[in-house]
């Protein structure tokens, strides 16, 4: 098996995301504008042993299939908090996907973001926003 990594090296926290079906979710994920830097595929055929995607204003996040590894997470437990600075846009992509959207875009008032947040086909929530703290 020949394992590629792109050899982007991300200084953050990376969240980690286990999925009933990882192929879909790396597919969803890549739709709405992550990169993929690492794939490791799993034991059983379509599962996802590790992968890497990386969020092009920075950021990585890590997949597996359920069951390829040892982890307390359980598919559609996640809440993550994704970056950006064009969040319309990523709404464009999420609904062509026809992603479950949870809270639609909106430009907060109590701090400076515009975001929105949507569900994966896991249930996962994911929120894309210009605030970055």
């Amino acid at each position: 098996m020949a394992v590629r990594a792109s050899g982007v090296r991300q200084q953050s926290i990376w969240a980690s995301v286990v999925s009933d079906d990882a192929g879909a979710l790396r597919d969803w994920l890549l739709a709405l504008g992550f990169t993929e830097d690492l794939l490791i595929p799993g034991e059983d055929d379509g599962s996802i042993h590790h992968c890497q995607l990386d969020w092009p204003d920075g950021g990585r996040v890590m997949l597996s299939s359920t069951g390829e590894r040892p982890t307390p997470c359980r598919p559609g437990t996640s809440s993550l908090h994704v970056v950006t600075t064009d969040p319309d846009a990523v709404m464009e992509r999420a609904r062509a996907l026809e992603a479950r959207v949870v809270h639609d875009v909106v430009d907060q008032t109590d701090y400076p973001s515009r975001e929105f947040t949507v569900a994966d086909p896991d249930g996962n929530h994911w929120t894309f926003a210009t605030f970055a703290g």
